[in-house]
């Protein structure tokens, strides 16, 4: 069907820049066109939001800022983006042009592939979101119709940031319950809380390995709802459920990628990526399963299937290999070496009993190589985490790298009877047996949950918060109870609940009982080094505050907040305000200046001049006031003749010590 022909955008430019010469694909939040770049003469591939995205402004903001991240993005696996613009109401991404067909068209195409062929697909997938995840993108839309397929058989990764764009926006999608990304591949978290990270994209790239290897979905439905909820309630099936003969460590990569419990997946399409390199590169050649529609067996819930001796030794495991039970036959009846008992000559009956050993041989053998292969497929292929409770997280990181897992300190601290900071239990628990590569989640101790209850009583209430605090309690559940005590000083700690030597439980908390309040002293009109230690013995906080004052000398206490006589609890603030002296202004230094000059600067400053002349002295060689002195301060200024300084001439005897008041 012709898709061009109707669309108005079809045969215009968008930003002068862009030719638009066909549309190739609409999908509910876009429309993709061939374009022409006629700056550059290339075509490329355009992606215009719908109108009703374009019209919110909060949208298109996220939606540019995701187009900046994934420009920067470049890897071989993931589709570029070139240019990001608004025309006309129209907000579009320029793109990298890949012709082909998506990874959706294969499959519609082969119905399924083979185990090799499925992992020679997810590896360039995973490459691409690995890329992402270390740059801090989420795809968020992991599936078929976002893998592109060159034509030269290029596997590329499209529709980067776009989900996220969206599903932040203010549009309310999410919050009205529109479930961003498609519901069959969408993560348990993504249904539940809304949220996604790394181990999301890798849930949905495990259930896309299982559609390609099986040619269908895990979870199926009426509604999208409907295949949500069994992406929460139930585990996804694993693919040897529906092709017995497949082998169990590419049925291990799908069943760990899907795990419900995102702990358990890889942490990151790298880590994934990393798995499937492994498996691809041992896998024997001859156990790719024939492509097309699955054998009859694939239409049952619950098919039943045996697995012979060729299979189990080639690779295959059968269905349920978790609980299995391997039974071997020894009897006639269940081994058959191709021959019937008329092909055997008769020479006595000696070739009978040889016959008989033969087979006998033959049996033991064989049984030795079931119980082998079991063995690894059930045992050997899986490492077993090593026991690390109460050792160090150091030593614990050590052990468990060493057995070729992957340690995961968890953030909070656990209650346990380890030493804190050692620790405290893993998950899963020491003897587990993982894969190679499996994450142990560490959980370091906090101490206890329960504790002896010191004894505090008679200490000031401070010190016993201190105590508590440093015993692992929340200051939030510890609670003070004031009464009044005859004969026992403020602040001081009567009794505690529970009481001394009992257990104590850090969750419930302590009630301490104390001695009502600290009775703040007078302290107004002491030296402030003085009202300090006064108030700092009682436990409480002083705060210090300046004002000038003409009533009290500098450095002693004006005022105090609260009054004496209040009562305060420990530690409670007592703010005291305290005097810097008389409010001053500054004095003019006057020194050298002549006598009229020096008297005409320090009246005009506002303040009062006496001259004293020495021999008549007409040069101000001191004065009695420098640096700041209030309003009208009185200055005495000393003048000698010519500014020389005639040291002491008190008893000079010549009666001519004052000069007059001569401003000369």
């Amino acid at each position: 069907m012709d898709m061009t022909t109707s669309d108005p955008l079809v045969g215009s430019t968008l930003d002068r820049r862009y030719f638009v010469e066909s549309r190739i694909a609409g999908g509910g939040m876009a429309t993709v066109y061939v374009a022409h770049d006629l700056r550059l003469d290339r075509r490329l591939a355009l992606k215009v939001m719908h109108a009703s995205l374009a019209q919110d402004p909060t949208f298109v903001q996220r939606f540019i800022n995701e187009a900046h991240s994934v420009a920067k993005l470049s890897h071989p696996n993931v589709v570029q983006v070139f240019d990001q613009g608004e025309d006309q109401g129209h907000v579009f991404l320029a793109m990298e042009y890949v012709p082909g067909r998506t990874l959706r068209d294969m499959l519609k195409e082969r119905g399924r592939l083979t185990p090799r062929d499925a992992l020679n697909t997810m590896a360039p997938v995973l490459a691409a979101l690995g890329a992402a995840h270390q740059a801090g993108m989420v795809h968020r839309d992991v599936k078929p119709e976002n893998v592109l397929i060159t034509e030269d058989g290029r596997v590329k990764v499209a529709d980067f940031g776009l989900a996220r764009a969206v599903e932040q926006s203010n549009q309310g999608l999410t919050r009205t319950g529109t479930l961003m990304g498609t519901a069959a591949y969408l993560a348990p978290e993504q249904i539940e809380k809304g949220t996604a990270d790394a181990r999301s994209d890798v849930y949905a790239s495990g259930i896309m390995f299982y559609e390609l290897l099986t040619g269908s979905q895990p979870h199926t439905g009426e509604t999208p709802i409907a295949i949500a909820y069994q992406h929460v309630t139930e585990d996804v099936p694993r693919p040897s459920h529906f092709l017995p003969g497949l082998p169990p460590e590419v049925d291990a990569l799908v069943t760990k990628a899907t795990e419900r419990d995102p702990r358990y997946r890889p942490s990151n399409a790298g880590q994934y990526l990393a798995k499937v390199l492994e498996v691809l590169g041992r896998l024997p050649e001859d156990t790719a399963a024939p492509a097309g529609p699955l054998p009859p067996v694939a239409a049952g819930a619950s098919p039943t299937a045996s697995v012979t001796a060729p299979q189990l030794i080639a690779g295959g495991a059968g269905p349920g290999t978790e609980n299995a039970t391997m039974i071997v036959d020894m009897g006639g009846a269940g081994f058959d070496d191709g021959y019937g008992d008329d092909d055997y000559p008769d020479d006595g009956g000696g070739s009978r009993g040889r016959r008989g050993l033969l087979m006998g041989v033959g049996a033991a053998a064989l049984a030795l190589v079931l119980i082998a292969a079991g063995w690894w497929f059930f045992l050997g292929q899986y490492e077993a985490v090593p026991e690390v409770v109460g050792a160090s997280p150091e030593s614990a990181r050590e052990d468990i790298r060493t057995a070729g897992l992957v340690y995961d300190l968890v953030e909070e601290p656990v209650y346990s009877d380890e030493e804190p900071g050692t620790v405290a239990r893993t998950e899963p628990e020491a003897g587990s047996r993982l894969s190679p590569g499996d994450d142990v989640s560490v959980f370091l101790s906090m101490g206890p949950r329960s504790v002896e209850m010191p004894d505090l009583e008679g200490q000031n209430i401070a010190n016993a918060l201190a105590d508590l605090e440093d015993l692992g309690f929340d200051p939030e559940t510890l609670a003070e109870e004031p009464v009044d005590a005859e004969g026992v000083p403020p602040g001081e700690v009567i009794s505690t609940d529970p009481a001394a030597g009992a257990e104590a439980d850090r969750e419930e908390g302590v009630t301490l009982t104390i001695s009502r309040g600290i009775e703040v002293p007078a302290v107004t009109g002491q030296e402030l080094e003085e009202a300090q230690r006064t108030l700092e013995e009682l436990g409480l906080t002083v705060t210090v505050t300046e004002e000038e004052s003409e009533d009290v000398d500098e450095g002693v206490v004006i005022t105090q907040s609260p009054d004496n006589g209040s009562t305060v609890g420990a530690g409670g603030a007592v703010e005291l305000t305290v005097s810097t002296g008389p409010p001053g202004i500054d004095i003019p230094d006057v020194t050298g200046k002549r006598v009229g000059e020096a008297k005409d600067l320090l009246e005009d400053a506002g303040f009062k001049v006496k001259v004293e002349r020495i021999f008549g002295g007409n040069v101000v060689v001191s004065q009695s006031h420098t640096g700041r002195a209030p309003e009208d301060t009185e200055i005495t200024l000393t003048a000698t003749p010519g500014g020389i300084d005639l040291g002491d001439t008190e008893g000079n005897g010549n009666g001519n010590g004052r000069g007059g008041d001569d401003d000369d």
